[in-house]
């Protein structure tokens, strides 16, 4: 498996802390059937955690890595970040200061989880007026998809793609993104499923539970798409096959 969304490099974010902690992860992506993880720290979040590119955060990718090797972790190590929508972001990617997964033209993007439908529109096409592709970061959790799920279809009829977490699928971010999350894999609008991990305990790189459950619900092909095949073509920078339709439920009310 492939997973695409990882906060695995120590100190930079609200994941990993430390090395240990980092190498305890990779050990847990591999035990549960990860043979390639790209470290995706917060990034372009002013004051908190930027993590724009830079030397310094080459370095730590390039720690982690060494560290792996050197204790025979089989594991892949790829570099991307998480970047936090702003108004500034198509200027930013344009300077280099904001990369794709694998510096593909796929940018993993979340929001804050209150944004209008009207204003994450806007932000995604400004990463598409770059020639990006915009790989929306747990669509599950912003309270107007929840609201609205088949906004994600008309995010996709754009261009862009979406990453739904495995904890929402469990209920790790409660009922409305657990609802939300089905509908969306039910209606095939999720382009791959990942961690989202942030440590070795509760949201972990762990992810042969997930593998079984879409493997039981959906089937052993759509569960090769969401967590193999759309994951490669993105690392790979290549187009994704077309996927998803309508919600038969188009508004969800709690």
């Amino acid at each position: 498996m492939i997973d695409l969304h990882t906060h695995i490099l120590p100190g930079l974010d609200d994941g990993a802390q430390t090395l240990e902690e980092a190498l305890g992860m990779a050990e847990l992506a591999v035990e549960g059937g990860v043979d390639m993880l790209v470290a995706t720290p917060h990034s372009n979040q002013m004051g908190r955690f930027e993590n724009f590119s830079s030397g310094a955060l080459l370095r730590a990718y390039q720690q982690l890595e060494r560290a792996i090797e050197r204790e025979g972790i089989a594991l892949n190590l790829y570099l991307g970040m998480e970047i936090f929508a702003s108004g500034d972001m198509a200027e930013k990617i344009g300077r280099g200061m904001l990369f794709g997964l694998n510096r593909s033209r796929y940018y993993l993007v979340e929001f804050a989880f209150d944004e209008t439908p009207e204003e994450i529109e806007g932000y995604l096409r400004q990463i598409l007026s770059t020639g990006g592709v915009p790989l929306i970061a747990h669509p599950e959790r912003y309270f107007c998809v929840q609201d609205y799920p088949a906004l994600v279809y008309e995010w996709l009829q754009m261009g862009c793609t979406a990453q739904v977490n495995k904890g929402s699928v469990f209920g790790r971010f409660g009922r409305r993104a657990a609802r939300t999350a089905e509908t969306l894999l039910h209606s095939r609008l999720a382009t791959c499923v990942a961690s989202d991990a942030h440590s070795t305990q509760l949201r972990t790189t762990y992810m042969d539970d997930i593998r079984v459950y879409l493997h039981e619900q959906f089937g052993e092909q759509e569960a090769r798409r969401l967590l193999l095949e759309n994951p490669d073509h993105i690392l790979r920078d290549e187009p994704v096959p077309p996927h998803g339709r309508m919600p038969e439920q188009r508004r969800f009310f709690f």
